[in-house]
């Protein structure tokens, strides 16, 4: 398999197109956006551990802060946000980038047969490109990826999934290297994602706090640790919810 780019932890190329304030954090610290697998006649929004009929969801991110005894955002992170929108079936619809002024960077949207997404695109309203991301379900665990541009692949890999549908593994190369990424959960939540080189070696970590939710029992705000010792978080991430 090939891949571009050095970023594995596959986020949505729609994060990239948030401007990125001066000495901001890595864009690894992007509270992450996996690629969903819908079968199994659950939800997109049951697999993510949502609950009710949520309709939209807008993320922010934050430096994290210590005041008070406690952790709360600071300044942005990006300036902008992100919106992802679902229908009232609870499956993904779109994602879309948002400016601080309110201006539309860039969107997704998704192409789905038989109630499985078999291709979303991506189109950036700053760079004036276009990426298409074609899925194939291998079998009720796997899902293999090609991102395209154009012509040109840029990259490919697998998923794997639980039972419940969650994506545990991925598997990819950069630079020509093979590696796996691992999403770790307790009680429908993600605590951990890492990145394993061919010898086991761990090159990248992020571990989730959640600290506080809403009525309906969807998280609002989560510090994000970078690092294998989760000690100190360098991200704020909360998220505003509306629900049909």
């Amino acid at each position: 398999m090939k891949m571009g780019g050095n970023n594995y932890f596959y986020t949505r190329s729609i994060q990239k197109t948030i401007p990125v304030m001066k000495n901001s954090l890595n864009p690894l610290l992007a509270v992450m956006f996996l690629l969903v697998s819908c079968s199994g006649g659950e939800t997109d929004l049951a697999r993510s551990g949502l609950k009710g009929k949520v309709s939209s969801i807008t993320e922010r991110q934050f430096k994290a802060v210590h005041k008070d005894g406690n952790w709360v955002a600071g300044n942005p992170v990006y300036l902008g946000y992100q919106v992802r929108n679902y229908n009232r079936e609870g499956f993904y619809l779109e994602s879309i980038a948002v400016a601080g002024s309110g201006d539309t960077l860039g969107f997704t949207r998704c192409r789905r047969e038989n109630g499985e997404m078999v291709e979303e695109s991506f189109h950036s309203v700053v760079e004036k490109r276009s990426t298409r991301t074609l899925f194939e379900r291998v079998s009720g665990e796997q899902v293999n990826f090609e991102v395209w541009e154009g012509e040109q692949l840029l990259y490919e890999g697998a998923s794997y999934n639980d039972s419940k549908g969650r994506i545990v593994r991925q598997v990819g190369v950069v630079n020509d290297l093979e590696v796996v990424n691992y999403s770790v959960y307790e009680k429908n939540l993600l605590v951990e994602l890492y990145q394993e080189d061919l010898a086991g070696n761990r090159t990248m970590t992020q571990h989730y706090e959640y600290t506080a939710f809403d009525d309906q029992g969807n998280w609002t705000s989560r510090l994000v640790y970078v690092g294998e010792e989760k000690i100190t978080p360098e991200v704020v991430a909360t998220r505003e919810y509306t629900y049909y």
